[in-house]
């Protein structure tokens, strides 16, 4: 646990104090590619996405709106896009994952703390991930148990503990029947370059692994390039990972991924940290799709 509230006011340590700034423009248009982190590999071909860009691979399964229903005598929290992900590591205790569109349905984003240990490579990936969709204490999991089969953070967290990249993705297995935890439940959207300042829904989990919620307006961090934003909601170190939501709709528990929980600024502030989705995001989210 120490571990983890080290990580989360790692970036305190290293940009000092808030600023507030104004807005800049919208959209940050185009990609620089001389300005992507060293080492980042281009894998991904086609065109740079545009801004504001929302992903969505057409329907979801026909089989969600059906076999979503939990387990009898379960009462599952009200997101079932999001759950609690485990992994094997003495730092942390948990985190919180949410689905996002896949070809395979096997895809969900989360901070990338979650996932490697940061400044050393890709041998600190942690093992033995476990993603519970719609995970509720005390509750049997209402939708099954999807062990993660490959994380996929991006080369600056990986070898520098960058937190203005502490996202990443995990491809996960099938259940016992067979089926991706997307077929299940069905898949959030996805967003990258939208404006600095939008309303957003937090979603995550409490030390008691009580689902929270928390509503507000992002901001930027510092100024560019420390590209990460940041919203007046407070939460736990347990939370790390938790999505931020475009759109956010409580009737049908869905809405568009456009950041992760990482972090609050220091220990007692206000406010949370995600990093910015832009064009890096983008590359590491469709790397993730293809290789699932």
């Amino acid at each position: 646990m120490r571990g983890l509230v080290t990580a989360f006011i790692a970036g305190a340590l290293v940009v000092g104090a808030v600023q507030q700034v104004p807005a800049p423009a919208a959209d940050r248009g185009g990609v620089n590619r001389a300005a992507f982190p060293v080492g980042y590999e281009l894998s991904v071909p086609g065109a740079m996405p545009q801004p504001g860009l929302r992903v969505a691979l057409g329907k979801e399964p026909v089989t969600a709106r059906t076999d979503a229903a939990p387990k009898a005598g379960v009462n599952p929290g009200p997101n079932m896009r999001m759950g609690r992900l485990y992994m094997h590591t003495p730092e942390l205790e948990a985190c919180a994952a949410a689905l996002v569109p896949s070809k395979h349905h096997n895809l969900v984003i989360t901070a990338a703390h979650c996932l490697h240990a940061g400044g050393g490579g890709k041998e600190k990936y942690y093992k033995d991930f476990t993603f519970v969709p719609g995970h509720r204490k005390g509750q049997t999991p209402p939708y099954g148990v999807f062990a993660g089969k490959q994380p996929m953070v991006n080369y600056a967290y990986a070898t520098k503990g960058d937190l203005r990249y502490d996202y990443g993705f995990l491809i996960l297995q099938p259940g016992k029947d067979g089926r991706q935890a997307g077929e299940v439940v069905g898949e959030n959207d996805f967003m990258v370059n939208a404006p600095f300042v939008a309303s957003r829904t937090l979603w995550s989990y409490l030390y008691h692994d009580s689902p929270a919620e928390c509503f507000g307006q992002t901001r930027p961090f510092l100024f560019p390039p420390e590209s990460r934003i940041q919203v007046d909601c407070r939460f736990e170190p347990t939370s790390s990972g938790g999505p931020w939501y475009d759109g956010y709709d409580a009737a049908t528990q869905k809405g568009t991924v456009n950041g992760v929980i990482s972090g609050p600024p220091d220990r007692n502030a206000p406010s949370i940290l995600s990093p910015y989705f832009d064009d890096f995001t983008w590359l590491l989210y469709k790397e993730s799709d293809n290789d699932g």
